[in-house]
């Protein structure tokens, strides 16, 4: 029999590999194989000259070890340690026999062209943004009862979420705030909802799943509060005082939360695959009048304009603005629905979605319907796929697109497309 373990070793060589502090112009070549045609050939060749200038920009060394039959063994990869800083510059492109070769220079004087603001910080056509599909889903509830005064919290959030995802041109939303990733509420690991994630993507035609889970939402400190003219309501969370001459003229105390917390997790699903993408939490604290009476529902106009609401509200915001740093740069992908022909295919993304005539994609294909797990965490990262070649659309419905398969690869109904962005 056979038994293998891996230890993963990571180290970051600043001296040896981050290049000098001036300004330089930095060249190297990229290599491609043409097989699959000249587009994502081309695309392929552009990365591997990226990565290389990525490289001298600065890495770090990955080891691997192994015992095989007793048998120590090593192995290690240098990988960048950010994608390559400066403006980019194809200065050079030609095929030699079966390969692709792009030659580019990069002037880290100078700022990319996202950093000077001439465009997304992630390529997208020019003049439109291509709108990825997102899917909110239920929120879970660890402590229902600290939580009494927002029934609605589970569902609401998510529509909420929704709600402020959408104000982004770059996003379409559906909400399913009572669906819930997780098939068993007491499983405290949000890589058990990859699945369902998967399932939702492929009936939803959505890109991404969007779940989470609210971790606390009690008090965390109490304080004495005059109650002018209020009813000493003892349903009302704290203490209060009832004795003689409290209600004098209407007044009296109470001893009631003035600080309460808003504690979540915001989980985001690659739909296609189902990987975990990112597990984000969110906190906020709120102090003064953070629990009125009588309770405020939940995403009312009176709730937001609580002091509980607006530290709420600026935990949302947190939100969506890490669920857009987790997606804004993951390329819009849609699905092959229909193959008229060897050299014609429809996919499901329309003029709703962005997508106009000339646009052009490149196609992959699954190797294996089994994900690729992490050897050591068991969590699953995706599933492998292999670039099979490119379309570029020639008409364009409301809900879906036509195409032309470039490449002499074999493409497949349920294989995906990905936008290439001109370069």
């Amino acid at each position: 029999m056979r038994f293998r373990f891996r230890t993963l070793l990571a180290a970051a060589f600043a001296a040896a590999f981050v290049c000098p502090a001036g300004a330089e112009i930095m060249r190297a070549e990229g290599v491609a194989s043409l097989d699959n045609g000249v587009a994502p050939a081309r695309e392929q060749a552009l990365q591997d000259a990226l990565k290389m200038v990525a490289l001298r920009q600065g890495a770090r060394v990955e080891a691997s070890q192994g015992l095989d039959y007793g048998k120590s063994s090593e192995s290690g990869s240098l990988t960048p340690l950010a994608p390559a800083q400066g403006a980019v510059k194809v200065v050079k492109e030609f095929q030699q026999g079966k390969l692709y070769h792009v030659l580019v220079e990069v002037d880290t004087g100078k700022p990319s062209g996202a950093a000077r603001g001439k465009e997304p910080a992630c390529a997208m056509p020019p003049g439109r943004s291509l709108r990825r599909k997102i899917v909110t889903t239920y929120f879970q509830v660890d402590r229902p009862a600290e939580a009494s005064d927002m029934p609605e919290l589970a569902t609401g959030l998510p529509t909420e979420l929704s709600r402020r995802l959408g104000a982004n041109r770059m996003y379409s939303l559906l909400d399913a705030n009572t669906v819930s990733v997780l098939a068993d509420s007491r499983v405290a690991e949000p890589a058990a909802g990859a699945e369902i994630a998967r399932r939702i993507g492929q009936s939803e035609d959505a890109q991404f799943v969007v779940a989470g889970r609210v971790l606390a939402t009690g008090a965390t400190a109490k304080g004495l509060r005059k109650s002018l003219y209020e009813s000493n309501n003892t349903s009302q969370q704290g203490t209060f005082y009832n004795g003689p001459f409290a209600g004098l003229f209407g007044g009296g105390v109470k001893y009631v939360p003035t600080e309460r917390q808003f504690d979540a997790e915001v989980w985001v699903y690659d739909a296609l695959t189902g990987a975990l993408l990112a597990r984000e939490r969110v906190s906020e604290l709120a102090r003064g009048d953070v629990t009125p009476n009588p309770p405020r529902p939940f995403a009312s106009a009176a709730f937001w304009q609580s002091d509980y609401g607006q530290a709420v509200s600026r935990a949302l915001d947190q939100a969506v603005s890490r669920i857009g740093d987790v997606i804004s740069c993951i390329p819009f992908s849609a699905r092959i629905v229909k193959l008229v022909d060897a050299r014609q295919v429809y996919i499901n993304a329309g003029s709703l979605d962005g997508v106009a005539v000339g646009d052009k994609f490149l196609v992959y294909q699954r190797k294996s319907a089994q994900p690729v797990r992490d050897l050591i965490s068991g969590r699953e990262l995706g599933v492998p796929e292999t670039l099979a070649g490119d379309v570029i659309i020639s008409q364009v419905q409301p809900n879906f697109a036509v195409g032309a398969v470039q490449s002499q690869g074999k493409v497949s109904e349920g294989d995906y497309v990905r936008f290439m962005p001109r370069r």
